[in-house]
């Protein structure tokens, strides 16, 4: 052998037996070898005899030369070369191999110039691990490589948890570039489940990056991608990737500066979008626009169950409309549109949604701008609404007056679900705090948040019943005429009754009048005061009566048609006007559905603003009429509802006023 060439020896017990051990050694120059200790390490010292050199293995080529080579001599356990490919050849000194060795051994003589080659190994050899290039399952190779093409500083951070199921890298400055680095490992990435990039600017090109690896990756199912500055741009790329996404559950849009376009991507996203389950597009700058094109999004969506739109600009026909969706929307359970300005017309919107809304539980209107009247027509939503379990709105310009319209109405709805009202910053009185122990004795665990009470409300006394009006209603009850009444106290056949014949005759009757009544009834009766009652007296008096009625129901309704041409009014009837209640209907309780039916009483209010029969109105036009319709005497309010109305309509309060020859009652 040549003086440095490597050779591998296989030691076995017996010929032909595959197990044994394996040894490296270097020839010394007159065929005799000297043991590689280092290669050897493993496998224990190997057999010495007269003569071996004690040369090291630094002498010769390193050992992943010889681990990495395929293609040499073998010696046989006799000393005779053996040709294991093209090349082969005789080396001498290998009689000394068998003089050394008891029993037979295998050498392989591995030639440096034959290292590429894959052929001549022995079954029984292994390649090193770490002399082959390995697969990265993990990614922190692909990373580094993409920092360093990129020109970007790699995160610690990054690499020490790629292989979790969560990444934070929160105000980590990443930038486009750096959010392009992440991505490239990201796509193949198995592990990380939770990607949290908030406050990092990547801006549209980062979110471009980032959109293309989540068309990719099917493993992450919460993005975060908060305060990147992504702007039009990334509102696109991000919009376009939630088409396509279906591991996505939660993503987290907040503070990227959209403007109202920028809301059709993620409208068009929650409708074709089945698996998105939250969404968070707060602190934005979504407005009226906006408001409208989102709403589209939430009439149609049928997977979000969270969405936040609070700290946007959206009111006026954006708060409507987002309204309008939510009262056909069977999916979305919590609603965050605080800190916007919804106000006195956004509220009555709400109201209107919640009548027909059957999903909603936690809603959070707070500091939108929300007053009294606002408070007074949200109460009517609440009156009907059985779902909804929380309710925030505090830090709205609402007085005791208004925080008491909420908590009468909740009171009257036997059905209710709300567990929590939260009036932050919002002063009530005794009142309220007496009604709510009343409420809380049968409820123990409803919560009511406020700053604090002060003084009670001073109650006008309750005004007297018109006595014709139970006359009338006594003989509509029983199914009489007006001829038979009169017939039952003229026992003479006169065709007409003293005024003590017809007190008697009233007090007989079971009719429920108190004495002062009854004498305000004859008073009114006897037209001619005469003293006597004739039939032609009573038939023109209840004439009078129904013409009165008529044109009772003649204002009311052009009151009605007059509000809803108001600009606080009209864009919300405008919105419901086409709302297809019988579709909705089906997912309400039959509880729920009869009391909605009751409350737009199509028998009062199908009536057009000259006092006729419209049947072209809709549900939801008739349903906003009750809500807009402030008259006691057409929803059956409480006590405290009748004193509540005059406290928050002062024009109204002080026009009724001076039409009597009174001044309004002062405040």
């Amino acid at each position: 052998m040549d003086e440095g060439q490597n050779v591998r020896i296989r030691e076995s017990g017996e010929e032909g037996d595959v197990g044994g051990t394996t040894k490296d050694y270097i020839t010394t120059g007159k065929g005799t070898l000297a043991h590689d200790e280092t290669a050897s390490a493993t496998s224990g010292s190997a057999k010495s005899g007269a003569g071996r050199s004690t040369r090291s293995s630094a002498d010769g080529p390193p050992l992943s030369a010889v681990h990495m080579s395929s293609s040499g001599t073998e010696i046989n356990g006799r000393g005779t070369p053996t040709g294991s490919g093209e090349g082969s050849e005789s080396r001498p000194g290998s009689q000394a191999l068998s003089e050394r060795y008891d029993t037979p051994v295998n050498i392989k003589v591995i030639h440096d110039s034959d290292q590429d080659s894959d052929s001549g190994w022995d079954t029984d050899l292994e390649i090193e691990e770490d002399s082959k290039e390995t697969y990265d399952a993990t990614g922190r190779r692909a990373y580094i490589q993409a920092c360093k093409d990129l020109g970007v500083v790699p995160v610690s951070h990054f690499l020490r948890h790629i292989t979790t199921n969560k990444i934070s890298m929160k105000h980590h400055g990443l930038g486009p570039q750096g959010a392009k680095a992440i991505a490239i490992p990201l796509v193949t990435n198995t592990t990380v489940l939770t990607l949290d990039l908030e406050d990092n600017w990547i801006e549209g090109e980062g979110a471009g990056y980032i959109s293309e690896m989540m068309k990719e990756n099917c493993y992450i199912s919460d993005l975060n991608l908060a305060g990147n500055k992504m702007r039009s741009k990334g509102a696109k790329v991000v919009g376009e990737m939630l088409n396509d996404n279906t591991s996505i559950r939660k993503i987290n849009v907040a503070g990227n500066d959209f403007k109202d376009r920028d809301a059709q991507p993620f409208a068009d996203a929650i409708k074709n979008n089945y698996r998105i389950k939250e969404l968070d597009l707060s602190h934005n700058e979504f407005a009226e626009i906006g408001g409208e094109i989102m709403g589209q999004g939430i009439a149609a969506t049928e997977s979000v169950s969270n969405l936040n739109l609070s700290w946007n600009h959206l009111r006026r026909n954006g708060a409507i409309s987002i309204c309008r969706g939510m009262a056909e929307n069977l999916s979305i359970k919590r609603l965050d549109v605080s800190w916007n300005g919804f106000a006195n017309d956004g509220a009555l919107a709400m109201a209107e949604a919640l009548k027909f809304n059957s999903s909603l539980q936690w809603l959070d209107i707070s500091n939108n701008r929300i007053a009294d009247e606002g408070a007074l027509l949200l109460s009517k939503g609440l009156e009907v609404n059985d779902s909804l379990q929380i309710l925030r709105l505090g830090m709205n310009p609402i007085t005791a007056a208004g925080a008491m319209a909420l908590l009468v109405a909740i009171n009257n709805n036997s059905n209710t679900a709300l567990d929590e009202l939260d009036l932050t910053d919002i002063v009530v009185n005794k009142d309220f705090v007496d009604l709510l122990e009343q409420i809380k004795q049968g409820r123990s665990n409803f919560l009511v948040f406020y700053k604090g009470a002060i003084g009670k409300f001073e109650k006008p006394a309750e005004k007297e019943v018109d006595p014709l009006k139970l006359l009338v209603q006594h003989i509509e009850k029983n199914n009489l005429r007006i001829w038979d009444l009169f017939k039952a106290y003229d026992k003479d056949n006169s065709l007409t009754v003293t005024r003590e014949e017809f007190k008697n005759g009233i007090m007989g009757s079971n009719i429920p009048l108190t004495p002062r009544q009854i004498d305000k009834l004859v008073v009114t009766l006897d037209r001619d005061g005469d003293g006597e009652i004739d039939y032609s007296e009573i038939v023109s008096t209840h004439k009078e009566m129904v013409e009165n009625n008529r044109e009772e129901r003649r204002q009311r309704m052009s009151k009605v048609h007059e509000k809803r041409r108001t600009a606080m009014y009209a864009p919300v009837a405008e919105k419901f006007g086409t709302l297809k209640v019988d579709s909705l209907s089906q997912n309400m309780s039959e509880d729920r559905q009869r009391k909605l039916s009751n409350n737009m009483r199509p028998d009062m209010h199908q009536w057009n603003e000259e006092g006729r029969r419209e049947d072209v109105v809709s549900d939801a036009i008739r349903s906003l009429d009750y809500t807009v319709d402030f008259r006691p005497d057409a929803a059956m309010y409480t006590d405290e509802e009748k004193f509540l109305m005059k406290t928050m309509d002062p024009v109204s309060r002080g026009a009724s006023a001076r039409s009597r020859g009174r001044s309004p009652m002062p405040t």
